[in-house]
């Protein structure tokens, strides 16, 4: 895997009249894999996502994505924000399509792909309908069926399944890793969660007061089963991050 497929070197930003929300991070993602970013709320770990993806410009230092650097949003990335944020008067095919409307009309081959992505996560029978119609979860896949719809080798996600309940996020998490590990999508996840990060990363990052104070390998079978979740190993894992997100423990993970 390429070490230099997404990486930060003493990335630093603040918003006006506001502390520093991110401060001298340096942090490499090797193409291919899952990270998830771990942190309280406040953290500062959102403002990272937004960097990478080019949604904010770090104030100092550079972010770079496949060796260029980042300067805005780009066609090789996409994003899943906290809220799904589909359009209420479209249909869920045409919201899965609305990366290419909206630069041109979409073609057969356009829709071909909509409907596969679609079918992938177990929504191919709802194509026709409307947002209103969906369940939480179910509008959480159409929204990731249009970030994929483009084909991103890099998928930034915000929380995605935060308002969710505790069944449908780990339902929402199988068919993710599932899809991204059939298309080869790099991904970088934000979540509060420590189970979360734990089920679907490969490597994770805990953030704290706009730092990354510790950074740890997932060493757990995959594909990953829902048996995982109740094994010593899983639950060790998450113990030792649990006692790194801590009040206090900050400085002692920096050292």
């Amino acid at each position: 895997m390429d070490d230099s497929f997404l990486s930060m070197r003493q990335v630093s930003f603040g918003y006006p009249d506001a502390p520093v929300a991110v401060s001298q991070v340096d942090w490499l993602m090797p193409a291919g894999a899952f990270h998830c970013l771990l942190g309280r709320s406040g953290c500062g770990k959102s403002t990272l996502l937004k960097l990478a993806a080019g949604l904010l410009l770090p104030d100092a230092g550079v972010v770079l994505l496949e060796g260029e650097p980042v300067r805005g949003p780009g066609p090789v990335t996409g994003f899943v924000f906290q809220a799904p944020t589909l359009l209420e008067w479209l249909s869920v095919i045409d919201n899965v399509l609305l990366p290419v409307s909206l630069k041109r009309p979409p073609d057969p081959s356009d829709f071909a792909h909509a409907r596969a992505l679609l079918d992938e996560l177990g929504l191919g029978s709802m194509q026709g309908r409307y947002p209103s119609q969906l369940s939480g979860g179910q509008q959480s896949r159409v929204a990731i069926a249009r970030a994929l719809l483009t084909r991103p080798r890099l998928l930034l996600m915000d929380e995605p399944f935060a308002a969710l309940d505790a069944l449908t996020r780990e339902e929402l998490q199988a068919t993710l890793l599932a899809v991204c590990g059939q298309h080869g999508t790099s991904v970088l996840f934000v979540t509060h969660d420590i189970a979360e990060a734990v089920y679907l990363a490969d490597h994770v990052a805990v953030m704290d007061g706009g730092r990354i104070i510790f950074e740890q390998a997932i060493v757990l079978p995959r594909p990953r089963s829902p048996g995982l979740r109740h094994s010593a190993q899983f639950n060790a894992v998450c113990a030792r991050l649990r006692q790194i997100m801590a009040p206090g423990q900050a400085g002692r993970a920096c050292r």
